[in-house]
């Protein structure tokens, strides 16, 4: 009879196997961990860098113009501290990428440290969303990845995972390399066509001035203070530009929008469109009905019967339903909408983004 013992591993080697088995597991996860970290690093930086490119065109090159990108494009929320909100996700994602290839407890602590404030931005950014009915492809990419991200951050610090040195730091870092480059590459690369309706206008300008084109509407909150956040560009360039405003009245949430829009269009045949214009956009917003806008006209010097008489004329709507076509061929969607040359501003982005733009149309750099 065999002696059964005999039979039974020794006590070390079941051990040895239950550590080997453990390790293995182990070793597994990280290579997991790590490489999920990598992939979704890279997916934030991608589309971090792609919507950059398109806050840098006059078009956008990733996103279609009438697309929940280009919709968030023109809103306060594209743009904080001065700089476009996707530069901030971009600097974001590159640190996170930094702290991916990192070794050691401090680098994921701090990794998990800044995936935590990550995720609590991109929750920020899709309430917005939300909360506004539009949605951002890319936007939703980079904020669902930081979300991610932060869960795999912490099962960084649990698992204790860090790539490889040097072979997988090095990957991972032309990974992201290669995730960057590729949209900005792009930009760099596609020429921008300018919408037809605008290349017109450029050629009627003489020859050295810019070219801006504000699609307006004399109601809406957002072209009037862009209104008056350029102003002080416009007095730094006085006669070194030709401005062509053309009327789109949002009738259906601005009830005084084509009172106005009227006015400017009369004002404007008569030899007064510059200042009939500024009178409007600063006028009370209940001034502006037919007898505030005729009031406003004779303010700046125009004949009350002839201007009365233009208010009605057909050829006035004819000509706001021109320009509404207008801002169609250039697929604007949202108000307010400047060409400065082949740049385009959309939404209230403050003084200085106007400022820029003109400076970039003069030569003279940012």
């Amino acid at each position: 009879m065999v002696d059964s013992e005999l039979t039974k591993p020794a006590p070390n080697a079941r051990s040895d196997a239950q550590n080997d088995g453990r390790d293995a597991t182990e070793a597994r996860t990280q290579r997991i961990v790590t490489t999920a970290l990598v992939a979704l690093t890279a997916l934030g930086l991608a589309a971090s860098a792609a919507l950059l490119v398109d806050y840098m065109r006059p078009l956008p090159l990733f996103c279609s113009e009438t697309s929940g990108c280009a919709k968030l494009r023109a809103t306060d929320a594209a743009h904080m501290f001065g700089l476009p909100t996707p530069a901030i996700g971009l600097v974001g994602y590159g640190v996170l990428a930094a702290l991916t290839i990192a070794r050691g407890n401090v680098a994921r602590f701090l990794h998990l440290v800044v995936a935590t404030f990550a995720a609590l931005a991109a929750g920020f950014f899709l309430y917005v969303q939300v909360s506004m009915s539009t949605y951002c492809t890319y936007c939703m990419t980079v904020d669902i990845a930081s979300i991610v991200l932060l869960s795999l951050a912490l099962l960084r610090v649990q698992s204790e995972a860090d790539l490889s040195f040097p072979r997988g730091g090095g990957i991972a870092a032309g990974v992201f390399a290669l995730a960057v480059s590729g949209p900005l590459l792009s930009h760099a690369l596609i020429r921008v066509q300018v919408p037809a309706v605008i290349a017109a206008e450029m050629k009627k300008t003489p020859p050295g001035q810019i070219t801006i084109v504000d699609f307006i509407d004399f109601e809406c909150p957002y072209c009037r203070q862009t209104a008056a956040d350029f102003q002080p560009t416009l007095a730094k360039y006085q006669g070194r530009y030709r401005l062509v405003r053309k009327q789109i009245p949002l009738s259906r949430i601005h009830p005084h929008a084509m009172f106005a829009a009227r006015a400017a269009c009369c004002a404007e045949a008569m030899g007064k469109g510059d200042e009939m214009a500024d009178r409007l956009i600063s006028a009370p917003v209940e001034d502006l009905t037919d007898d505030g806008c005729t009031k406003i006209a004779t303010q700046v010097g125009l004949d009350e019967a002839k201007f009365r008489a233009c208010l009605s004329d057909p050829a006035t709507q004819k000509k706001i339903e021109s320009d509404d076509a207008d801002f169609k061929a250039t697929q604007g969607h949202a108000l307010p909408t400047i060409w400065i040359n082949d740049q385009v501003i959309e939404g209230a982005q403050g003084p200085d983004a106007l400022r820029k733009a003109m400076d970039r149309a003069a030569g003279v750099g940012g």
